[in-house]
């Protein structure tokens, strides 16, 4: 029987041989039908080894049922997981496994059933599926690399968790401040409302001090202008009323603001906040977590707040200046004052403190015409000098000064010096920028009733020359010429201190 078997195998393998030396135009004529039902087995090759011939076929059996139910697994994924990426590499997978499957189907078909024309076309169906799903795999390779692994998943999942719990603690925290937000609105109402009837009482309160106060200085300026004739000093008092007018102007025209900025008030609007807020319900945290007026009232609130901290601010920088005004206006009658006594020939004054009193009476008017005054003072002793009357000039000196740059384009500078060019003389210059003076004129400059401003009338500058030749000093002008300004200087003796009567 073994020998039967093996004769057939040899049998089978010399009519291959012969099947082969065929030639090529004989081939076309070969019957493959013929030569695919005259083959054997595998069966014949294993020579029928009942071991070795279950063998292969369990083994061809196992793998086939797997490379079935493996697909079968992997349609069944795809079909309950409709997000699942890449699902149709699963089914191309499937489609290779079943391939794969059907091929180990065959060699165990073979090993009794000599169809291998059937076998070799379930192989190119199987090569074709291999390479298919191998050319698809190398294009998706790069992308599954990109994928998020189950670490990168699990962050996610514990971002998520964290997220969950922060926004849990978020809405208890909106809760509070809800509360929070209802009393600080409360609160905030309170303080505005308070404020408002702050303002109110300051306003009453600020006008009836303008008046006392204007009423005070109207008088004093009366008493001043009474006192200066009296004293003989005109020339000073008018510097000085004129001083006064100006800023009492000042003081007007803040007293309007404040008025102006308390009628505008922005406190009209906690009226409107109130009545917001004023619900029936009584369920205000409601009203302004959910309601869109409720919404933007915290808001409107903080723009109230904020205007009227604005506006008293604004309104207190206005009383600040009036206050500055008024407090000049003192200092101005107060130095008029300590002037306004009976005239003396000569007593121990600091002449840098008499030239500092100059330009402090007369600061509002050259500030209001955009003058700037350069001081150089050199530094010396209490010194035997006519208060009054250099007084008088200096004021003078400084008012025409001032109006000789009228007009002017900036800058008007006006340099006052003071020093001693020798120990028994005192000098005292005032320099300006304005419009110069003609050397023809610069020879009746003093003379009685000569003037070159429009509505001045000719007695200041030569009161001035008088002044200072009966304190046995000399007034002097020099000019270069029209538009190059002028430099006047006072020189005066220092004389040994005289009684108050006049006698040595």
């Amino acid at each position: 029987m073994a020998y039967s078997r093996v004769s057939r195998c040899n049998a089978a393998r010399a009519i291959l041989r012969k099947s082969a030396q065929i030639s090529a135009r004989e081939a076309t004529m070969v019957n493959w039908s013929d030569v695919a039902f005259n083959l054997y087995p595998h069966g014949y090759c294993l020579s029928w080894q009942p071991g070795l011939l279950w063998l292969h076929a369990g083994a061809d059996l196992v793998v086939s049922l797997a490379y079935f139910v493996i697909p079968a697994y992997l349609l069944k994924l795809v079909r309950q997981r409709q997000d699942l990426q890449f699902s149709w590499m699963f089914v191309l997978f499937g489609v290779f496994i079943l391939a794969c499957g059907a091929t180990h189907v065959m060699n165990l078909w073979t090993l009794w059933r000599p169809d291998y024309l059937v076998a070799g076309m379930v192989k190119v169906v199987t090569a074709i599926a291999s390479v298919g799903t191998a050319i698809a795999l190398g294009a998706l390779l790069p992308a599954a690399v990109a994928l998020p692994g189950p670490a990168q998943w699990e962050t996610v999942h514990q971002n998520l968790r964290r997220e969950i719990a922060e926004r849990k603690e978020a809405e208890q925290q909106v809760k509070h401040l809800n509360l929070e937000l209802e009393q600080r609105v409360r609160d905030r109402t309170a303080e505005l409302e308070t404020a408002n009837h702050h303002l109110s009482l300051l306003h009453e309160e600020l006008e009836q001090r303008i008046r006392d106060r204007t009423r005070e200085l109207e008088q004093a300026q009366a008493d001043l202008l009474v006192a200066a004739h009296q004293a003989g000093m005109s020339e000073i008092a008018t510097n000085v009323l004129h001083n006064v007018g100006n800023v009492l102007n000042s003081v007007n025209v803040s007293a309007n603001v404040i008025g102006h900025k308390v009628q505008a008030s922005e406190a009209s609007g906690l009226a409107r906040a109130v009545r917001l807020m004023d619900r029936p319900d009584g369920d205000l945290a409601t009203f302004l977590s959910e309601d869109p007026k409720g919404k933007l009232l915290p808001a409107y609130l903080a723009k109230l707040s904020d205007a009227l901290t604005e506006e008293q601010h604004s309104i207190a920088e206005e009383v600040a200046s009036l206050m500055s005004s008024v407090e000049h206006i003192k200092q101005i009658v107060a130095i008029q004052q300590s002037y306004a006594g009976v005239a003396s020939l000569s007593e121990d004054v600091a002449p840098a403190a008499l030239l500092d009193d100059a330009l402090r009476m007369s600061a509002d008017a050259l500030e209001r015409h955009g003058v700037t005054v350069r001081r150089e003072v050199e530094a010396m002793p209490v010194l035997p000098l006519d208060r009054h009357r250099t007084l008088m000039i200096l004021l003078n000196l400084i008012s025409n000064a001032k109006y000789a740059m009228e007009g002017r384009p900036e800058p008007r500078d006006i340099t006052v010096t003071l020093d001693q060019p020798a120990p028994d003389r005192l000098r005292f210059c005032v320099s300006d920028t304005g419009v110069g003076i003609a050397a023809a004129e610069l020879t009746r400059i003093f003379a009685h009733g000569y003037t070159t401003r429009r509505g001045g009338h000719g007695y200041g500058l030569h009161s001035c020359a008088i002044a200072a030749r009966e304190m046995n000093g000399v007034l002097t002008a020099h000019s270069d010429g029209p538009g190059k300004g002028a430099i006047f200087t006072l020189e005066l003796p220092v004389l040994p201190a005289q009684r108050k009567d006049g006698r040595a």
